[in-house]
């Protein structure tokens, strides 16, 4: 059975934007560790070790007996709960914060509940076809994509805005449609792969493609729109 398993090397490839995430939020998080806010624990925590059990998951599933995959997916479908849960506790205050410009506040603000929606449905969808293989790892595999902008941004931009003494040469809405850009090369090359081999495009992957590209966009603009702005201040700015 083993051997008709996908991507045996999954767990190498995943570790890659395991350290992207951890050092894009250094700096906001990690490095602040012992003043963190109760709510940025539980994000924090919920989501590295989510992240540490999907690197585990695909290594177990090729050199152990499966009991040992499906009892450790119990425990991330209940870490991924935390990721989300604990999210929603987070971005109340970033609506209020007053040394955010707007567009972070609102549009990122609007970004990351895409992207908590995005990453909630793969892991969904991932847990119904777990006895699908080729579709339950696509859809595992696919939930990095989803929230892995947010710190490939920051390790892109802060760096660049220490180097340049606050004035660096790109925004931080450029930066993000630059690892934007990065992450969707690799998750074309995916699709590609999959059709040389399989002549499919699997929807986990195209779902991600798409979704992923919309909110990316729509940050910029919905941080803008006054609509967006009172349905910020009036529902999720309550949620603190």
């Amino acid at each position: 059975m083993k051997t008709d398993l996908v991507y045996p090397k999954a767990h190498l490839w995943l570790i890659i934007p395991f350290v992207l995430t951890i050092a894009g939020f250094y700096m906001s998080y990690w490095s602040v560790f012992s003043d963190a806010p109760w709510r940025q624990h539980m994000h924090g925590l919920t989501a590295t070790a989510w992240y540490l059990l999907l690197i585990i998951q695909p290594w177990l599933i090729h050199n152990k007996p499966a009991i040992y995959h499906k009892k450790l997916g119990i425990v991330m479908l209940f870490l991924a709960g935390g990721v989300v849960f604990s999210a929603f506790q987070v971005i109340p205050y970033q609506v209020v914060n007053d040394f955010l410009p707007d567009m972070l506040k609102y549009g990122f603000s609007f970004g990351d509940i895409c992207a908590l929606t995005g990453f909630s449905i793969a892991v969904v969808l991932g847990v119904l076809n777990a006895r699908d293989y080729n579709k339950h790892a696509r859809w595992m595999i696919s939930t990095v994509f989803w929230v892995l902008l947010p710190a490939t941004a920051r390790l892109l931009y802060f760096p660049l805005l220490a180097a340049y003494d606050g004035n660096p040469p790109i925004s931080y809405i450029q930066a993000a449609y630059i690892c934007f850009a990065a992450a969707h090369i690799v998750l074309l090359y995916l699709m590609i792969m999959d059709y040389k081999k399989y002549k499919k495009i699997y929807a986990s992957y195209s779902f991600a493609f798409i979704g992923v590209a919309f909110y990316t966009f729509a940050i910029a603009p919905m941080g803008k729109w006054q609509w967006w702005i009172n349905i910020c201040h009036s529902v999720i700015g309550k949620g603190m």
